[in-house]
């Protein structure tokens, strides 16, 4: 075993108990905050962050972390690793099964390594550089669809389109795509990275959101890239994952 593979192991094992600390406060009565953005926060994901720290703590204490709810350490470090404990809070409030918890590694700035689990439907998405994506360890790949006109185009919040002034980018993807759906948050990228859909736009994002998404865009035969500068960045403003047929059909029409 190769350190990318005992590190995608590790990683795995991390995230996967993880999301077992965060599904059983899942659909539970549970305190929730309004953090400084607006956004809302609760013990579950404060409680999963911290347990994914303590793991990385005791295993990789030379680390660095780089994490949404407590402060971040060693970012200068040449392995950071990133973290999401519920990437889709406002759908675990709610009691939609469609959130995941998301643990990436960063070597020299760049992502190598990312897991994605969605707990409450017992999914594992996970990948590192070099050695492919999979699902629950069965390999999977980005669709085959070749036109826009034949997509099939998940989204985020329509109001994130609005504060971005991405309204216009909306409303040509609902001309433009076969079929505009509402499937939000990692959840989204998760039917990209199977083919089940062809293209997820998520028009606001923070790095611990994609950190991870954007090694197993790669490895699953997609890619990934900002709508600011066209780049496959994991430090932009927003976020799509698509599969690498349809990426310059998107950056037209984002002009």
């Amino acid at each position: 075993m190769n350190l990318g593979e005992a590190l995608l192991e590790s990683a795995i094992d991390i995230a996967e108990r993880a999301g077992s600390v965060a599904l059983s406060y899942f659909r539970q009565k549970i305190l929730i905050e309004m953090k400084e953005n607006m956004t809302p926060v609760t013990v579950a994901d404060k409680k999963t962050e911290e347990f994914i720290r303590n793991e990385i703590a005791q295993r990789y204490s030379e680390h660095g972390i780089l994490g949404e709810e407590f402060e971040n350490s060693g970012l200068d470090r040449e392995f950071v690793w990133t973290i999401d404990p519920i990437d889709g809070t406002r759908s675990f409030i709610r009691g939609i099964p469609l959130w995941g918890t998301l643990l990436g590694l960063l070597h020299r700035g760049e992502p190598v390594l990312g897991v994605m689990v969605l707990p409450a439907i017992n999914e594992t998405y996970s990948a590192a550089h070099g050695l492919g994506a999979f699902c629950n360890g069965v390999p999977i790949h980005a669709s085959p669809v070749h036109k826009l006109e034949s997509a099939v185009v998940s989204m985020g919040d329509v109001n994130c389109f609005e504060s971005s002034g991405r309204q216009a980018l909306l409303k040509k993807l609902q001309e433009r795509a076969e079929l505009c759906r509402g499937y939000t948050d990692c959840f989204g990228h998760s039917l990209v990275f199977r083919g089940a859909v062809d293209v997820m736009v998520d028009p606001l994002v923070s790095i611990w959101d994609v950190a991870p998404l954007a090694v197993i865009a790669k490895e699953s035969g997609g890619d990934y890239f900002d709508l600011e500068t066209g780049q496959s960045t994991i430090r932009g403003k927003s976020f799509v994952t698509c599969n690498s047929m349809l990426k310059q059909q998107l950056l037209d029409l984002a002009k």
